[in-house]
Order: structure tokens, then C-alpha cells, then sequence
């Protein structure tokens, strides 16, 4: 009986190992018929190729970039693609229109190669011509914080900036990134509507909550001043970041323009500002703005003499908006 079971056992054994033997062949065969049947590349690009040909081009090559970073059955990794033959393709995507997938492309690309200056002024270019200006900022955005990224000029920077400002004149991340190269905040030319010409309050405030430099917020929230000289907001965010850095002739510039603005209908506020200047140190003209006795003309008599340039807006009645 125990020779029985042996033999049964052994019958078993050699079953099972006939089986794989059987899958191991059949599976070599068929890595055999994929390997002896490559795809023809150039049956992409024929002359008949209907106007969906980029697409499936891009499908291709999608294949081919997860192909090129993975090892064949030999053990010989694939060659990667070159930085032209990359080119090459967008150029083909871009001259059918198809910006989307050759922005995708490239950005993989740029990604892994911050350092190539051709395959990111492609991918700009991309984006200008989607109009999609968003990542058209982001990109610059990264390359600027990107260690090991192109180091591209002051003048390219410059031209990338201004480029990518007379699409959107609005852009955060852009007008941040011009203070950064040293361009003045720029201001759109005069064929848009003058009240979208210049810096908002919601633009400046924006701006100086995500740039801590003082100097840059300073400067921001003057020039929008200038523009919305009612929005008691700026004055506010200028009297804390002059107070802040103790520059007490730059608070004694902002509380004359904020007095100007809510004029004696805001005594609450003057007063509490103004115990909030004397704290930074003495000056004669605490006690002047103290006794001040709701005359404007005293205050732009202060201004003038002290080559502070008085909004025009100021003229009118203060809201507190």
C-alpha cells in the first residue's frame, strides 16, 4: 500500500513539473513573436495619415518614453531619447496646433532637465500659445527656486517676465518674479480701461502678503495708494510694515496721507495711529498732527515740505471701504 501512495506521489511531481515546463516555453515564445514584429515608425507618418496622426504619434511616444527607462530581456538598458529628437516631436504637436500635448512633453522633459535651455523656451512658448499663463509663471517660478536650473541671464528673465505680463498684466506670481529681477512693478499700457491700469488694493495686498522684503512692500502698496488713495486697508498695511522696521519718516509720510484720507470724520483711527508713531521715538511733528484742526491745506502744506506727492483722489470725501 505505502508503494502505491509513492508512486502516486511521484506521478503527481512529474505532472506538475510538465506543467511548467509547458507555460515557461509557451511564455518564451511569445516574448520570441513581440521581439521578431517591432512597430514601424514610419507607418505613423505616412503620407495617407489622417488628421488624427499627432495624436496617435503621441500615444507612440508615451510608450516609448516609459519604454526607454526600463531594461530590455537582455539586460542592455534602452537608449533614451536626445534632447532633439524631443524637440523635433513638439515642434510636429505645436504645427498641428496640439499645444496641450506638447506643453506635456516638454514639461515631463524640463522636469528631469532643468538645466536645457531649449526644451524650456519651447515649453514657454507652449504655454503662450495656450495662453495658459499660469504655468506659464509656475515654470519660471521653479526654475527660479530649482537648484541645478538653467542660469539663464538678467535679460532673459526680463523678457520672459515682461513676455508673459502683456497677457496677463495682473499676474501675482509674475509681478512678484519682476520685483525679483529688479523690473519695476509694470503697469499696463493705456489701450485697457483706466481703472485697470494701475495697482488695486487687492493686487497690492496680495503681493505683500506673499513677499516679505519691506522695501518691495513699501513700494507696492504706494503705487497702489496712488491708484485707490480711499482704500483705508493700504494705509494700513504701510503705517505696520514702516512701524515694523521703525522707519519713522516713512510712518510720519503714511499717517499724513491717512489723515488726508478720512479727513476729521476718522478721529478714532488718527488718534490711535499716531500714539502708535510716537511709540517709535520723538518727533516735532507728533504735536503737529496732534493739534491738527481738520484743515487739509495744513496737511498738504506738510506734504509739500517734505516732497510727499499727494494722490489726487485725496481731494474728495474719505469712505472706508
Amino acid at each position: 500500500m505505502q508503494g502505491v501512495m509513492l508512486l502516486l506521489e511521484i506521478v503527481v511531481v512529474m505532472l506538475l513539473l510538465a506543467e511548467v515546463f509547458i507555460r515557461l516555453r509557451a511564455r518564451r515564445r511569445r516574448l520570441q513573436n513581440k521581439s521578431s514584429a517591432p512597430v514601424s515608425s514610419a507607418a505613423c507618418l505616412a503620407p495617407d495619415a489622417d488628421a488624427d496622426a499627432p495624436q496617435i504619434r503621441s500615444e507612440l511616444f508615451s510608450v516609448e518614453i516609459v519604454a526607454s527607462s526600463v531594461t530590455t530581456t537582455g539586460g542592455a538598458e534602452q537608449q533614451a531619447l536626445s534632447i532633439d529628437d524631443l524637440l523635433n516631436e513638439a515642434v510636429i504637436y505645436m504645427e498641428y496646433g496640439h499645444y496641450a500635448q506638447a506643453a506635456t512633453v516638454l514639461r515631463w522633459y524640463v522636469d528631469l532637465n532643468p538645466h536645457e535651455t531649449k526644451a524650456i523656451n519651447r515649453l514657454l512658448d507652449a504655454y503662450l500659445a495656450m495662453a495658459d499663463i499660469d504655468s506659464y509663471a509656475e515654470l519660471l517660478e521653479a526654475l527660479g527656486e530649482k537648484p541645478g536650473a538653467a542660469p539663464m541671464n538678467e535679460a532673459w528673465w526680463k523678457e520672459r517676465v515682461d513676455t508673459g505680463l502683456a497677457q496677463d498684466p495682473g499676474n501675482l506670481e509674475l509681478l512678484v518674479l519682476a520685483e525679483k529681477v529688479g523690473m519695476a512693478v509694470p503697469v499696463p499700457q493705456a489701450q485697457v480701461q483706466a481703472s485697470e491700469t494701475a495697482m488695486t488694493a487687492e493686487m497690492a495686498l496680495a503681493l505683500v502678503s506673499r513677499n516679505a522684503d519691506p522695501a518691495y512692500g513699501m513700494a507696492v502698496l504706494q503705487r497702489a495708494i496712488a491708484h485707490e488713495p480711499q482704500r483705508l486697508p493700504l494705509y494700513a498695511e504701510l503705517l505696520r510694515i514702516t512701524h515694523q522696521q521703525r522707519r519713522i519718516e516713512d510712518y510720519l509720510n503714511a499717517l499724513i496721507l491717512l489723515f488726508l484720507a478720512v479727513r476729521v470724520g476718522g478721529k478714532t483711527l488718527r488718534e490711535r495711529m499716531l500714539r502708535a508713531g510716537v511709540d517709535l521715538g520723538p518727533h516735532p511733528l507728533w504735536s503737529v498732527l496732534a493739534q491738527w484742526n481738520g484743515d487739509p491745506e495744513v496737511l498738504r502744506r506738510l506734504a509739500q515740505s517734505r516732497h510727499l506727492e499727494i494722490p489726487a483722489g485725496l481731494s474728495g470725501a474719505a469712505t472706508d471701504r
